[in-house]
């Protein structure tokens, strides 16, 4: 396995994890009275996606399906190991060994 794809698997697998742990999480618990935010720790986990979903392509992601949240958790996943490639890519530039 190469490094960059270690250094950006590795952060996209934990954030796989906490997404569908969250997600999971937003949809079991039913709490507050005559308040409720249902779907606002799903749209925090998957920010950039349903941000850009909903501001730029006029689409707001339907928190309850599967399939969009497949999606965003899917493409927020995909930043997260471009992101964690490109600091191993940088990081690899700068040291010496």
């Amino acid at each position: 396995m190469n490094r960059l794809s270690f250094w950006g698997l590795v952060p996209a697998g934990f954030y796989t994890v906490a997404a569908i742990w969250v997600l999971w999480t937003d949809r079991t618990r039913v709490t507050g009275g005559w308040i409720s935010l249902n779907g606002m720790s799903s749209f925090l986990a998957t920010l950039p996606v349903s941000a850009f979903f909903e501001a730029i392509l006029g689409y707001k992601l339907d928190y309850k399906s599967n399939a969009d949240m497949g999606l965003a958790i899917g493409l927020c996943a995909a930043l997260v190991y471009l992101l964690g490639a490109g600091l191993g890519f940088l990081y690899s530039r700068i040291t010496p060994w």
